[in-house]
């Protein structure tokens, strides 16, 4: 059994670089960040068999690797680490490496601490603490399933983006792309962008504020890897969303 540990929650510290994403490593690797070293040393020496394994004792630490690394197929981070907690790194790498799959181990059963980190860090899994290598191994194996699901789908999207000549995919397949990489909401955000609609006149009509349409924009322009607001005009009309 890999056994809990328990920790004090500090503030987060602002530690991302300047760059909007970060491109993925050659191979697939997958990272465990928790500030207990006897869990990691545990967690590498039952895992490294089948897994290329990082890890790191910090939320900073890990962003550093994700750097200089390129982006890990999986995270595993757990939620009650200080300086930045599990819920913040994942929030900030779901901006950062998209793709990434996000798992969660943790030892409270804390409702509103699960619904944030599913709204705000898209987690793919929870694991409770203390949790058997098996378990881990089953979950790291299907979010790499996942990762190759979502990769797949970006270069899709990117293809049909880029290409310059003929029709095109049918908007029938490029929505169902869509469709299967963004939230509902992301989706609605898109179709209000693609009709021309400005942040402040999308609110009102989802009933959400104008900054949590600025987040929706930001979201999807980094899952779908575009860059401005008129590539994601482009690809609404070619989804046949408008």
């Amino acid at each position: 059994m890999l056994t809990p540990m328990i920790s004090t929650l500090s503030p987060v510290q602002e530690v991302l670089p300047g760059a909007a994403s970060i491109p993925s490593a050659p191979s697939a690797w997958v990272l465990f960040v928790d500030d207990e070293p006897r869990l990691l040393d545990s967690l590498r020496r039952s895992l490294c068999d089948q897994f290329r394994i990082r890890t790191a004792t910090s939320g900073a630490q890990a962003l550093e690797l994700i750097v200089e690394l390129g982006a890990p197929a999986v995270l595993v981070a757990d939620y009650q680490m200080p300086g930045m907690n599990g819920i913040d790194l994942l929030i900030h790498c779901r901006e950062l490496v998209p793709d990434t799959v996000r798992i969660m181990l943790t030892g409270q059963g804390d409702l509103p601490m699960a619904i944030r980190a599913v709204n705000q860090g898209q987690v793919f899994r929870f694991l409770a603490k203390p949790v058997h290598g098996d378990v881990i191994r089953q979950a790291v194996d299907e979010a790499l399933i996942q990762h190759i699901q979502l990769t797949d789908q970006r270069r899709q999207l990117s293809e049909a983006l880029a290409a310059e000549e003929g029709a095109g995919p049918e908007p029938s397949a490029l929505g169902q792309l869509l469709e299967a990489r963004l939230t509902r909401r992301e989706m609605d955000v898109l179709r209000l962008i693609g009709d021309g609609a400005s942040s402040k006149e999308i609110a009102p009509r989802l009933g959400i504020s104008h900054r949590t349409v600025d987040v929706h924009r930001s979201h999807i322009l980094a899952k779908l890897n575009l860059h401005n607001s008129v590539s994601l005009v482009k690809i609404a009309l070619m989804a046949g969303l408008i």
